[in-house]
């Protein structure tokens, strides 16, 4: 499933049933909320919805309510009328004006201050505008669609959004697929994003490189995804491995296993040997040297990896405390990551961060820590399934001991 017009690649499951939605909510005058993950393509959704709709050959107008200033979004939502605040020498029309008889996008709905909402909620009732500085209102006919990265019924409960506007905003909600949940969709991305370049339309993807796509977890979807792809691109000669893949991804996945981090797989080769030079580690791991290198200069950084020279020769092992003979420092939250491990038995990174309420990324880091120091084991699996066992009891913290022989009992 492809257009040109819309931009909207891939034919997995979650994308045709989120098209299939789509389709059939832009056939009615309902206003529509549009959730999802940065970067999953909300806007492209958005356009989706009007070009399907009555309203296609009317205007199609996006406002993203983040990037503009709090005291200037009603002038630009709303327009002004002249002499209305210190520059503005003439009138003119807000964006819902501009979108009369169309659609309106309220991008990043979920930072709109306040005390403009209650205006927002105002078209929505009565479907009029009122200009800054002007006395009279004026009529607009504008399906508004907004989308947002947030839980604004979370929000509204913390009293940061409007409650009876988040009611009349989700008219129909869609909420979008993130890129790790659609599968191939992804290798597909991948050479969209490489044929839209005339400077690597004849550069393509290895076996292992769709392979490594595949199993990373893409934190920042899409736009992520055509960031690195197009940066790895500079780097191939011809085709893109897995070698340049790795070197533009911030939280790297290894080549060879795709289930852990290239910091969980310098650990464990060091846990195994005691000490390694890099040039060792590089054989091992089959990751290029300067990857190494980087992720290795990070963790001496923090302690948890040594440095020495031997015979002009820099030789690397872990730090005392992540071998065990000390007890583990935890932070709360790993310490609370362990705990849910343990009584699930096994945890995923998406299960983390559901657990915890915290990102794809930030469970990926917890994870990578707490296996970098032993208290979780990663089981084999790669991708999405991948998941982590509770490791060596020994030196858990006294408390997470305590918990482990009570759970027991």
């Amino acid at each position: 499933m492809s257009s040109k017009q819309h931009q909207i690649i891939g034919s997995s499951a979650a994308l045709k049933e989120t098209l299939a939605k789509a389709k059939k909510v832009a056939k009615t005058v309902l206003p529509v909320l549009i959730t999802g993950e940065s970067g999953t393509g909300k806007e492209l959704f958005a356009q989706f919805i009007h070009d399907q709709s009555r309203r296609a050959q009317k205007p199609f107008v996006a406002v993203n309510c983040a990037a503009i200033p709090a005291e200037l979004l009603e002038a630009e939502l709303f327009g002004y009328k002249k002499g209305a605040f210190s520059g503005a020498v003439s009138d003119k029309d807000g964006l819902f004006v501009q979108a009369h008889g169309g659609t309106l996008l309220l991008d990043e709905i979920g930072d709109m201050p306040l005390q403009l909402q209650a205006k927002i909620l105002r078209v929505l009732q009565e479907g009029e505008v009122r200009p800054v500085g002007a006395k009279a209102v004026q009529k607009v006919d504008v399906r508004i669609i907004s989308a947002t990265h947030r839980d604004l019924t979370e929000m509204a409960v913390e009293k940061k959004f409007r409650e009876d506007l988040v009611f009349r905003l989700k008219g129909y909600a869609i909420n979008l697929p993130s890129l790790r949940d659609r599968g191939h969709d992804i290798v597909k991305l991948a050479r969209a994003f490489l044929k839209s370049r005339d400077d690597f339309t004849s550069t393509g993807l290895s076996r292992d490189a769709q392979t490594l796509l595949m199993h990373y977890h893409w934190p920042g979807n899409i736009r992520e995804l055509q960031n690195v792809i197009l940066a790895a691109a500079v780097d191939a000669t011809r085709n893109i491995g897995a070698e340049h893949l790795v070197e533009h991804l911030p939280d790297a996945i290894d080549v060879e296993d795709p289930s852990m981090s290239v910091r969980e797989r310098i650990t464990s080769a060091l846990q195994e040997s005691g000490s390694l030079a890099l040039v060792e580690l590089q054989s091992r791991l089959k990751t290029p040297k300067a990857t190494i290198h980087r992720h290795l200069s990070g963790m001496v950084a923090e302690g948890d990896v040594t440095r020495s020279m031997v015979s002009g020769q820099p030789i690397f092992a872990l730090a005392e405390s992540q071998c065990g003979g000390a007890e583990l420092q935890l932070t709360q939250r790993q310490e609370q990551a362990v705990a849910l491990t343990r009584a699930h038995g096994r945890i995923t990174r998406q299960e983390l961060a559901e657990a915890l309420g915290i990102s794809i990324r930030t469970s990926s880091r917890e994870i990578s820590a707490l296996v970098a120091v032993g208290a979780l084991t990663p089981d084999g699996q790669v991708g999405r399934m991948a998941g982590y066992h509770v490791g060596n009891q020994t030196n858990l913290p006294h408390s997470m001991a305590h918990q482990h022989t009570n759970h027991g009992r």
